[in-house]
């Protein structure tokens, strides 16, 4: 019970960020063509665009994969919102961006379920400090990057993402047909925690969280 009100409350801790990142309207709305990894994508008009403020694992690298999946399933043919900061371009010609598809803070999404760390490079520090308590929350809950490893078995959790609307009480399978107007992906733990429950359409009752003794080897 204590981790699910502690999973409450992150959840919430997220959401609350959304408006301080919304104070300042994003300035461009392009479709996304192409993910290139965790925190870099391209647009239909031919600009890559660079994530301000995070730093994912390059495709070859621990986790970069399961980065670069993420931030596909999140952004990949989807109509998406930027913001710039101070400085709009990087040295290899990037847009460097905060990016938003409806309310979903992409940067900070990515950030908070541990598929990125933050990286702060001036001036583009608006949001620093928000990235920042993001982190913290996916250190305290061992996601993703900051998932412990050690020589012992350990209980590995698999805590599937599912999909929820901004007024319904259900959660969803990414196709279910009642996602057409809104998409919010989340872990189905925090769905749980927030007392939603499975949409019978589309199978979503058949998602488990699921625990299993596994051995790991601490990552040199």
């Amino acid at each position: 019970m204590k981790n699910h009100h502690k999973n409450y409350a992150h959840f919430f801790l997220f959401f609350l960020f959304i408006p301080a990142f919304l104070a300042l309207a994003p300035d461009n709305v392009n479709r996304v063509a192409r993910v290139i990894d965790g925190d870099t994508i391209e647009l239909e008009n031919g600009e890559r665009v660079r994530y301000i403020g995070i730093n994912a694992p390059e495709i070859d690298h621990l986790f970069g994969k399961e980065a670069a999946e993420a931030n596909s399933t999140l952004v990949y043919g989807k109509e998406i919102y930027l913001q710039y900061d101070d400085q709009e371009r990087d040295k290899y010609g990037r847009l460097l961006a905060y990016v938003y598809i409806d309310s979903i803070f992409i940067n900070g999404w990515l950030v908070e379920h541990g598929y990125a760390q933050i990286l702060s490079i001036p001036p583009n520090l608006k949001y620093q400090d928000n990235l920042l308590n993001l982190q913290q929350i996916a250190k305290e809950q061992n996601r993703g990057l900051w998932a412990k490893t050690d020589k012992k078995p350990k209980e590995e959790i698999s805590d599937p993402i599912v999909y929820v609307t901004k007024t319904g009480k259900k959660y969803h399978l990414a196709n279910c047909r009642y996602l057409k107007k809104s998409k919010i992906p989340i872990h189905l733990s925090e769905a749980l925690a927030r007392d939603y429950t499975a949409c019978s359409m589309c199978g979503a009752s058949s998602l488990k969280i699921k625990k299993a003794k596994s051995e790991t080897q601490n990552a040199e």
